[in-house]
């Protein structure tokens, strides 16, 4: 179901300004997380990208990795805010739809609209499925997951996890389309018909971008999109505060007196890590919960559309923004807070800087030797190429710093 037919049902006026105040206020929500989320989204991948990319050129080298236990946990958080940032970039599609209240953008796009969004939201229930496994693994087993928790493995599992969302959402862009409807009635038309042109006479035709599900579908989307990564999220986060905490009494335990100190900074740290924990199970309920609740209430025919008042939409279009703020906040909550990620982006850039500065200088110290052969008055010449080089590399220093 497209959510802008929410607000096409037959109003008196106080309604009809009501549902237009609420059209505004969430095309300017839906605006400032489109906003949001791509910057954030997009700072988390240049980051990433800029990690890994510094990463490869410093193993071909012949140099020590930087970081070897956590460069996969970047892949899975690389693939994260990719699809995020493609739910999010599907949100000016839906403003257009809003304001206008209807479908501009063709069949194409609409089938585009709707299979885009929903595998990449379905890709995102896996990934974050798939980063609670990864920590389960580095806390439970480090050592016999050392194998499986490599970039190869990282890449795989992603290239599974999007390989599945595509199969299992095919419906969706075969049977998404653009049909006509009558805004009075919001019932379907279809062409050359007496229905169609008594709508058209009246001004009432509407086109809309609609994916109409059957039950089958939306129960088993809602199982493996949903319930199943709730269900492995809670488990695997769950046996990670109970480990966590184990180790920290088993170090309490065999710590002497003098190490008070020491054993308040292991305990707050655990306090940290398990509230962290706490806060993403939470935050993945709060935000997926509600939009998973209102299409089965819908299927079932719990909720019917033709019972919507302005409050019954704006529950529907809370819960579709609580799915989009989980995309525009998920790079603050994997990415942005990891104190490695920003560090070895940090190094990343100063060694790009260093590695620029040093093929500038090298650049320059050549033209200077070679006008020192073979140009006329080569001493004065090849002073001034020197001193103009090294100020270059020292301007270039200072800007970096």
């Amino acid at each position: 179901m497209d959510n802008s037919t929410l607000f096409n049902a037959t109003d008196d006026l106080p309604e009809a300004a009501s549902r237009a105040t609420l059209k505004l206020s969430l095309s300017i929500a839906y605006f400032i997380l489109f906003i949001v989320g791509t910057i954030g989204n997009g700072i988390v991948i240049v980051m990433i990208i800029n990690v890994l990319t510094s990463m490869r050129r410093t193993s071909s080298r012949g140099k020590r990795k930087s970081l070897s236990n956590t460069n996969h946990v970047f892949i899975y958080v690389l693939g994260l805010s990719i699809v995020d940032l493609v739910v999010i970039i599907h949100l000016p599609f839906l403003i257009v739809d809003l304001l206008k209240g209807q479908w501009l953008f063709g069949t194409a796009m609409c089938k585009l609209y709707w299979f885009g969004e929903s595998i990449s939201k379905l890709l995102s229930s896996f990934i974050m499925t798939v980063l609670s496994w990864d920590r389960y693994l580095a806390v439970c087993s480090p050592v016999k997951s050392m194998r499986i928790r490599s970039n190869c493995v990282a890449l795989l599992v992603l290239l599974i996890c999007s390989l599945l969302a595509f199969i299992l959402l095919l419906p969706v862009l075969i049977q998404s389309s653009v049909y006509k409807i009558d805004r009075m009635t919001m019932m379907p038309l279809q062409d050359d018909t007496d229905e169609q042109r008594s709508s058209d006479l009246h001004g009432t035709t509407s086109s809309k971008c609609v994916f109409d599900s059957d039950a089958m579908f939306t129960l088993y989307t809602f199982m493996i999109g949903f319930a199943f990564p709730a269900i492995l999220i809670t488990m695997f986060y769950s046996r990670v505060i109970c480990k966590v905490q184990q180790s920290s009494r088993n170090m309490r335990g065999m710590r002497t007196i003098p190490e008070q100190g020491k054993r308040d900074i292991s305990a707050h740290r655990v306090q940290q890590v398990t509230k962290r924990i706490v806060a993403v199970i939470l935050f993945y309920f709060l935000c997926w919960t509600p939009q998973w609740t209102l299409n089965i209430m819908t299927q079932f025919n719990l909720i019917h559309v033709s019972w919507m008042t302005p409050a019954l939409s704006a529950m529907f279009f809370v819960a579709h923004l609580l799915v989009c703020f989980n995309s525009a906040a998920n790079p603050v909550l994997y990415a942005l807070i990891n104190r490695e990620l920003r560090q070895q982006h940090v190094m990343a850039m100063a060694r790009k800087r260093q590695s620029f500065t040093h093929a500038t200088h090298g650049a320059l110290e050549f033209v200077a030797r070679h006008t020192h052969k073979c140009a006329p008055g080569h001493h004065l010449i090849h002073q001034q190429a020197t001193a103009w080089g090294h100020r270059l590399c020292c301007s270039l220093q200072t800007m970096a710093c």
